[in-house]
């Protein structure tokens, strides 16, 4: 996917998130119940493009730009999502970006397979401006990946406002601190919980996306020129293991 933190800054208005992140909270979860949030009834800011809840013919929805490698894991997001509509009966789809690398195809019909293929979009490589609003509009980021810990898409998240469900494996962690609520990948319900959590609470809702701004603006002053230092020298380390 292609590192947004790094050229949307002044568009739309996403480098105003830090004023009005609080305001975007509230009115996400202003609705008379809460539970309205998972059956369409977000608003869509006057400052979105595209209505991906139109586009794609949804409600509420997850949102994953990943590759479709097998350690991407997006097998776990279908196994999570499976479990929050049969634990706890919130049925809420997801949107896969990314182009297909191999495993595109076991996903769509693992998807299948759970009853979930109606739930689950695949609109493969998007333009800059779509994949901001996917972002957006979105419940979460969900990444489950195995590889990290310098990924670009939390940071991205944390600019426009986004909660964060990322792996809990050492060095990943770290990356996002307290800023994200960490997922088992052991244990695909540690996901459905958190998703829960979120869109039950406004609080922890709204702590969160405050959270990762102030995280985005510390890696922003800690230099982007660093970060992806850091992703290309990892990069390279990983890479030599294949022809």
């Amino acid at each position: 996917m292609k590192a947004l933190i790094f050229g949307i800054s002044g568009q739309d208005g996403s480098n105003k998130l830090g004023n009005n992140a609080r305001e975007r909270a509230v009115e996400k979860f202003s609705e008379k119940k809460i539970s309205e949030a998972i059956v369409g009834k977000k608003r869509i800011n006057k400052t979105e493009k595209i209505n991906i809840h139109k586009k794609f013919n949804l409600d509420s929805y997850i949102f994953y730009p990943a590759q479709f490698w097998a350690h991407k894991n997006h097998i776990y997001i279908l196994n999570g999502l499976r479990l929050l509509e049969t634990k706890y009966g919130m049925k809420i789809s997801a949107i896969f970006s990314g182009n297909d690398m191999g495993n595109k195809h076991y996903v769509e019909r693992y998807a299948s397979k759970l009853g979930l293929k109606d739930r689950v979009h695949f609109p493969g490589y998007v333009s800059d401006e779509e994949m901001i609003e996917l972002y957006r509009q979105s419940i979460a980021l969900v990444m489950p990946s195995y590889f990290g810990p310098t990924n670009i898409p939390p940071m991205e998240a944390f600019k426009l406002g986004v909660p964060v469900l990322y792996s809990d494996k050492k060095g990943l962690r770290d990356q996002v601190g307290n800023t994200a609520l960490l997922i088992d990948l052991k244990e695909p319900n540690s996901m459905a919980i958190n998703l829960k959590a979120i869109i039950e609470n406004k609080d922890l809702w709204e702590r969160l996306v405050n959270l990762g701004y102030e995280k985005y603006r510390y890696y922003q002053d800690f230099g982007h020129t660093k970060i992806l230092n850091d992703i290309f020298k990892n990069f390279s380390i990983k890479r030599i293991a294949w022809d």
